[in-house]
């Protein structure tokens, strides 16, 4: 099986490292980590193009490793993880979370990380491109 996936006119492989963070760094996503993962997975099954390879919480962040084509944003990956975990959190565990967001229904900061994961490292690639020619 290869490395690479293709579509019509494009040929690739493309993989992102996000992470993001609890509002206000509460340190709330223990109990409910399982919860969090499906939902996750639930927001994955709602679209047919990137996928989760893996994806893990810590008691205040979580860390995901994402498969994507290349119409697919990292920004609207992140949206589409935050808006359905939040809703499903929420509808689930409104208890539990009173207890640390009492005004509004938040879950998660509105930045993130995301890094691209690659085949080489900057120092092979740039060393690749200046001997072109």
């Amino acid at each position: 099986m290869s490395r690479y996936k293709t579509m019509k006119h494009a040929k690739y492989r493309i993989s992102y490292h996000l992470i993001f963070s609890v509002k206000f760094r509460r340190k709330l996503l223990e109990p409910i980590k399982d919860d969090i993962i499906a939902s996750f997975r639930r927001a994955e099954s709602m679209q047919k193009s990137w996928s989760i390879r893996i994806a893990e919480t810590d008691r205040d962040h979580v860390h995901i490793f994402i498969d994507a084509t290349p119409h697919d944003r990292p920004s609207e990956i992140v949206h589409s993880l935050k808006q359905t975990s939040t809703y499903d959190m929420w509808q689930k565990h409104h208890d539990y979370l009173t207890h640390f967001f009492w005004k509004e229904h938040l879950l998660w900061t509105r930045g993130y990380f995301c890094s691209t994961i690659g085949d080489v490292s900057e120092e092979t690639l740039q060393r690749y491109i200046e001997n072109q020619g």
